[in-house]
C-alpha cells in the first residue's frame, strides 16, 4: 500500500465523520433540551476526529513513499 492510497483511505474516513456531524447538527434542531448536550458533546468529538483524519491524510499525501 502506498502512502497515497492510505491518504485517501484517511480522506474516505473524513468524508463519511464530515457527513454525520452535518446529521447530527440537523438533529440538534429539533432534538429535545435533555439531548443537546449528548449531541453537542457527540458532534465535538467526531469533528475532532474529522481533524485528525484530513491532517494525517495530508501528511500522508506529502510523503508519497511505500508505507508497507
Amino acid at each position: 500500500m502506498t502512502y497515497l492510497e492510505w491518504a485517501d483511505q484517511y480522506k474516505q474516513s473524513a468524508d463519511i465523520l464530515k457527513e454525520r456531524i452535518t446529521v447530527l447538527k440537523g438533529q440538534l434542531l429539533t432534538a429535545p433540551v435533555e439531548q443537546l448536550r449528548e449531541l453537542n458533546f457527540r458532534i465535538s468529538t467526531m469533528y475532532s476526529m474529522y481533524l485528525d483524519c484530513m491532517d494525517t491524510s495530508k501528511k500522508l499525501r506529502k510523503r508519497k513513499g511505500v508505507a508497507f
